[in-house]
């Protein structure tokens, strides 16, 4: 029983799920942001631009994690996530606005912006999972390299010369 325990190795069905579901989810991100891009490229510029960097970089990311699974790829991800929310944040809360971003100014109800937080939760949830997910496994090679082995025994040793 124990010999199976050493064995152990993460389960590759769920990280590859985790890799889909996290694909899904930045593409899901840059949907909501492409139908809410026209209504920001004109009034607020700078938030049409940071919208362009969010849709290009969920793309990219996106097409990272379909294609394998690195510890890179899940900082991009994570990190267009937080970078996402705090642009939501900041132009709904600062009193002047954000970029230029003036008719939002306490706007929390918007639709899109609630699909947005929702979707960059998930991406988040799985890059700390992921993170989590690491960790575990670290720590169980560590313990499988200082369990005590038993020692190697010798084959005979058959000499021809006589």
């Amino acid at each position: 029983m124990f010999a199976r325990i050493a064995r152990w190795q993460p389960d590759e069905g769920a990280a590859v799920a985790a890799r889909a579901v996290a694909a899904m989810a930045l593409a899901g991100l840059a949907v909501i942001h492409v139908v809410d891009l026209p209504g920001t490229l004109g009034p607020t510029p700078l938030v049409g631009i940071g919208y362009f960097g969010i849709i290009a970089a969920a793309v990219v990311i996106c097409g990272g994690m379909i294609a394998r699974s690195h510890w890179l790829v899940w900082a991009a991800a994570g990190a267009v996530a937080v970078s996402a929310m705090g642009g939501y944040v900041l132009t709904r809360s600062l009193p002047g606005g954000f970029l230029g971003d003036h008719h939002d100014v306490g706007n929390w109800h918007c639709s899109l912006g609630i699909a947005a937080l929702s979707v960059e939760s998930v991406i988040i949830l799985l890059v700390l999972l992921a993170v989590l997910g690491t960790w575990q496994a670290r720590i169980h090679a560590a313990r499988v390299a200082a369990m005590p082995r038993p020692a190697a025994q010798r084959a005979p040793e058959y000499s021809h010369a006589r």
